[in-house]
């Protein structure tokens, strides 16, 4: 016959376990919690590098490291945070391959633009191949050009609207994991300062009379 005593036995073990699966449960999101948190400082560290000075291809690496990390860990009890961390690394990744592009771009538009300088400053004559070169100049500065407008338009956008793909996490995570607001306003300021110069300068060499 089931007693009371074994009644109270049976009620003790399923106590004991539940209180064991939550306790668990605890610790689980906890070590969740943690894990993406960790990755999600390393990004932010490697864009932070990046928007200081030039990424290279190992800061590169870092961020698909980090997003690779995060998309293989198991992270059933912190699917929104792991989510959010998804949204903001890869906006991360997409803003320093962009800055890579325009430290590889710059010096071409800029090299573009002297060497049409040069040959406008040099004396004209009655030379025909000289207008040919200048024209041949012309069209490459302003191929050169466009490419880097494209680039840095793209990076300024990334970068105004960063806080949009940062917004959801920054809800989950403590702001000293994040990019902090006043870098990436400084970043944005400093890539519109050198899409103007760029720009003036290209106009300026472009109207400059031969000899």
């Amino acid at each position: 016959m089931f007693s009371v005593r074994n009644l109270l036995i049976a009620l003790a073990v399923a106590a004991a376990a539940i209180a064991g699966y939550w306790a668990f449960a605890g610790w689980q999101k906890g070590a969740q919690h943690k894990a993406i948190a960790e990755t999600v400082a390393e990004g932010t560290a490697q864009l932070r590098a990046s928007l200081g000075a030039p990424p290279g291809a190992q800061a590169i690496a870092g961020i698909e490291s980090a997003i690779e990390q995060l998309q293989s860990m198991r992270i059933s009890r912190q699917v929104a945070l792991a989510g959010a961390a998804d949204t903001y690394l890869a906006a991360a990744r997409t803003v320093m391959l962009r800055r890579a592009d325009a430290e590889r771009i710059a010096p071409q538009a800029a090299a573009s633009r002297q060497a049409l300088a040069a040959h406008l400053d040099s004396p004209r004559g009655r030379n025909e191949d000289w207008i040919r070169r200048a024209a041949e100049l012309k069209k490459k500065m302003d191929a050169d050009q466009a490419d880097l407008d494209r680039v840095l338009r793209a990076l300024a956008e990334l970068l105004a609207t960063f806080p949009e793909a940062q917004k959801p996490l920054a809800a989950l995570l403590d702001s000293s994991y994040l990019l902090e607001d006043a870098q990436r306003a400084a970043a944005l300021q400093r890539v519109q300062a050198d899409a103007k110069r760029a720009a003036e300068e290209a106009a300026r060499i472009g109207t400059l009379p031969g000899r």
